[in-house]
């Protein structure tokens, strides 16, 4: 039996406002057999070619967030928050991306102006992604 290629991850993130201008680090790993997601970094690698899905689900507190997914150093899909004082907020977006071997993804928080990313010990937030089919 031929086994199909797989590429796959869950991470998340306990660490309140991290640093705008550079991928967020989700450094508590779910799942991530294949290692093409790096915890270290922050950065999803491609490995298999093909088509994926990717998604993230953040929690807001304190400040508006704006958050992006990006592809090779560009911006894909943002998601935006207005923070309402007194609430915890959660945004996420997600999107479908054909990637070639070496292709990265990740989330970051283009600038300080909007980085209410909030996560605690029982508030992660999460990145994932996986291969739907590979070309």
């Amino acid at each position: 039996m031929v086994k199909s290629p797989m590429s796959a991850f869950t991470a998340a993130l306990a660490t309140p406002y991290p640093p705008a201008g550079s991928p967020i680090k989700f450094d508590q790993i779910v799942y991530n057999a294949e290692n093409h997601y790096d915890p270290e970094t922050g950065i999803f690698t491609c490995q298999v070619p093909g088509v994926y899905y990717f998604s993230y689900s953040i929690h807001v507190n304190g400040n508006h967030a704006l958050v992006a997914l990006y592809k090779n150093g560009q911006p894909i899909v943002f998601t935006y928050d207005e923070y309402n004082k007194g609430f915890l907020d959660q945004m996420s977006g997600s999107a479908v991306l054909l990637l070639d071997v070496q292709d990265t993804v990740y989330i970051q928080i283009p600038d300080d102006e909007a980085n209410g990313v909030f996560a605690a010990e029982n508030v992660h937030c999460s990145f994932s992604g996986f291969l739907i089919a590979s070309t």
